[in-house]
């Protein structure tokens, strides 16, 4: 197939690119036939003119007379340039990732395999850039994504929700440029289709529609509406076209293409399958579809000439469209009959000749028996016609019949996420979750630049644990405070017997005496605003300490947090995922509290021991961290270090651990930054790292030891 949008021509007419032939499909015989007189198959007698009425509004008449309107060699009535049938033109750039492709952007190939969580986080990830992708498309439209669970995916015009097809996503990135077309798509619904939706109604109201015509009015509605709103994108956000232009080749190059290429066994789905495809994808309308709706496609594109142009335009061809396939429907079911009505008489017949062998019924009264049965099966049924009797014989295709072949609205996914992994991804979804870099630079390994971020999400007996450490530690905190109190002080000196300044008051006495040192001077002293990062290591190691440092780092944050010259940080770290290498090489943060966190004040109750300890690259995020949020870019900078001993991590550990954290030391202090560790159990290389340390062995001892540590490199 030649790429629309490279090497197209347009022919003289919709007429010259359907061709004129003389043959028409038989749906029974499954072949093209020559219609005899009476516009029946010489074969099996079927009936062959099933065209609709072309007079069956004043819409659909004057789109019969209308003139024939040019398309491309590919079927394209639109001149859509860019690839895929999509408008406007792909771009080589976009500032999302630099490159006609997400997959690369958001991927990253972070994420190990081997890990329980690792498709949540990385289904996560997706989803955070996906959101933003939409929240571009109109920020002023508010939505919410998910992943569909189930078997569709769909868009809420009430709420705003948006679920999308996450199956693809499952196993791998490969189609995460038609993951975002979706999403997109859906948010393009949400901001444009509602006028739509509200005429619908209205129309069926007036029109008092059964439910198969609205469902019949959706549809084509739906199919025009798609194309309407992908337009509109190329005019408000033409760099994000190339993701639509991934999802309708996706869709209609690979899941749907078989379907298109050969008959569907109900006439009037096939029909609906072609008006789709010249719609959204003319190219899949190979000859023999062409040829077996030549007289339908010519009058589609007449209808749908300029529908495109506004909103008024689409309203008008979606009607016009609608009566036009209403009255194929009657047309066919009324030439095909009911067959399973007929199948009811002679079941019927045959039972009555069972039971009445021996009586002398002669041919005649045969027939008027079975006229009789009949007309009693007539009246015991419910009238059914047009759509209701033509779906009615085909009750196989009543699922199928509101998404034509499957692709109107992206909406048919054998395997949908299950709800384990939904359940997953929200758990990481409420704690905030998302995943920085350091520096290949920064890290022992380029394979060890990975950092994931959640917020502490305490339980009830978490939450309880805060409360009875606090109580416990309530002396030494107060006593923090005491110590630590001139942080944030303004002390205002005054100095007198000045000859210049301010006059005194008090020594104006001393004029008559031709003094003239009366004046004074005021001076303020006031402390350089402080930001403080309470780092807590919570490696598997702190489990017989954690208890210790949860407390000190609790006593510490009390000590300090109400003071309005310091912003506060509180951080925990692990390395590898919180359990024992689902996340390998990985840094992972949790945070506890913060200058724009304090919603949990009891947080810090959920520290524990939990995997391993990647020190050097928690010291350099949690730092990177404070900088991107502090409101004083130019403040002092104090980071306080809890931990037990030395590092111990996939691919960092003994003096390569030890090393690394040091370098990460310096570097932190060479950036302002005064760092200081304090040190339980066996924190006995804590000189090797760390230059400011102190070690506490006893929490009534703590207050001592920490304040007495933090005034030395203070300088308070």
């Amino acid at each position: 197939m030649v790429e629309h949008g490279k090497h197209d021509r347009y022919h003289s007419s919709i007429d010259e690119w359907t061709g004129d032939s003389s043959e028409d499909y038989c749906y029974s015989c499954s072949k093209f036939v020559e219609s005899d007189m009476d516009s029946k198959c010489p074969i099996c007698e079927a009936d062959l003119d099933w065209s609709g009425d072309e007079w069956g509004s004043g819409y659909t008449a004057k789109a019969s007379i209308s003139s024939a309107p040019s398309v491309t060699d590919s079927g394209d009535m639109w001149d859509r340039s860019g690839s895929g049938y999509t408008w406007g033109k792909q771009t080589t750039w976009n500032k999302w990732s630099g490159s006609t492709s997400m997959s690369g952007a958001w991927s990253g190939g972070w994420y190990d395999r081997t890990s329980d969580n690792a498709d949540a986080q990385r289904m996560l990830r997706h989803k955070t850039a996906l959101d933003s992708l939409c929240k571009v498309v109109d920020p002023t439209v508010e939505h919410s994504l998910r992943f569909a669970t189930s078997k569709t995916a769909y868009t809420n015009m009430n709420t705003g929700d948006i679920t999308i097809d996450g199956s693809l996503l499952k196993s791998n990135d490969n189609k995460l440029d038609i993951v975002s077309g979706l999403a997109i798509h859906e948010k393009l619904h949400l901001v444009h289709t509602k006028p739509l939706i509200r005429w619908e109604k209205d129309y069926a109201y007036e029109n008092e529609m059964d439910s198969w015509e609205n469902k019949l009015l959706h549809s084509i509605g739906n199919t025009i509406e798609d194309e309407y709103i992908e337009k509109q994108l190329a005019k408000d956000c033409a760099g994000f076209v190339q993701y639509i232009s991934a999802t309708k080749k996706y869709y209609f190059d690979e899941k749907v293409k078989d379907t298109l290429e050969k008959p569907n066994d109900n006439p009037y789905l096939d029909l609906l399958n072609t008006l789709l495809a010249f719609v959204r994808y003319p190219a899949n309308i190979n000859d023999d579809r062409k040829k077996r709706h030549s007289k339908h496609i010519q009058f589609f594109a007449r209808a749908l000439h300029g529908a495109l142009d506004d909103r008024a335009s689409v309203l008008k061809a979606v009607e016009t469209l609608y009566v036009y396939m209403k009255k194929v429907a009657e047309k066919m079911a009324e030439d095909m009959g009911d067959p399973d009505f007929t199948d009811k008489i002679s079941e019927k017949i045959d039972e009555l000749k069972k039971t009445l062998c021996d009586s002398d019924l002669s041919d005649e009264d045969w027939e008027e028996i079975e006229k009789k049965i009949a007309r009693d099966i007539e009246s015991s049924e419910p009238h059914r016609e047009g759509l209701d009797k033509l779906l009615q014989m085909h009750g196989k295709d009543r699922d199928s019949f509101t998404t034509i072949c499957g692709a109107t609205d992206y909406d048919k996914h054998k395997d949908p996420i299950s709800e384990r992994l939904s359940e997953e991804i929200k758990e990481l979804e409420d704690t905030d979750y998302h995943e920085t870099k350091l520096g290949k630079s920064d890290c022992i390994s380029p394979r060890q630049t990975k950092v994931t971020w959640r917020t502490a999400q305490p339980t009830e007996y978490e939450k309880d644990r805060y409360r009875a450490d606090s109580q416990a530690i309530r002396k030494q905190t107060n006593m923090l405070k005491r110590k630590i109190q001139l942080y944030g002080d303004r002390n205002v000196l005054t100095i007198r017997n000045q000859k210049r300044g301010k006059l005194d008051k008090r020594i104006l006495h001393r004029i008559p005496m031709d003094r003239r040192d009366i004046f004074k001077a005021t001076i303020v002293d006031e402390d350089k605003p402080l930001d403080v990062c309470l780092l807590v290591d919570e490696s598997g190691s702190m489990g017989g300490y954690m208890g210790r440092a949860r407390q000190s780092c609790i006593a510490v944050k009390e000590a300090l947090e109400e003071n309005s010259m310091l912003d506060l940080w509180v951080m925990g770290h692990t390395a590898d995922g919180y359990k024992w290498h689902d996340d390998a090489n990985s840094t992972n943060m949790t945070l506890y509290h913060s200058p724009s966190m304090k919603d949990r004040p009891f947080a810090m109750g959920s520290m524990k021991a939990r995997c391993e300890n990647r020190d050097g690259n928690a010291i350099l995020c949690a730092g990177q961290r404070v900088k991107e949020e502090t409101s004083t870019p130019m403040s002092q900078k104090l980071m306080i270090v809890f931990s037990d001993g030395s590092p111990a991590a996939i691919g960092y550990g003994g003096d390569r651990g030890i090393t690394h954290t040091a370098k990460c030391v310096r570097s932190l202090e060479a950036k302002g930054w005064n760092v200081i560790q304090v040190g339980f159990g066996g924190a006995h290389l804590q000189e090797r790292m760390f230059k400011n340390h102190c070690y506490v062995n006893d929490v009534n001892d703590m207050a001592n030891t920490i304040s007495k540590i933090i005034r030395k490199v203070i300088k308070v």
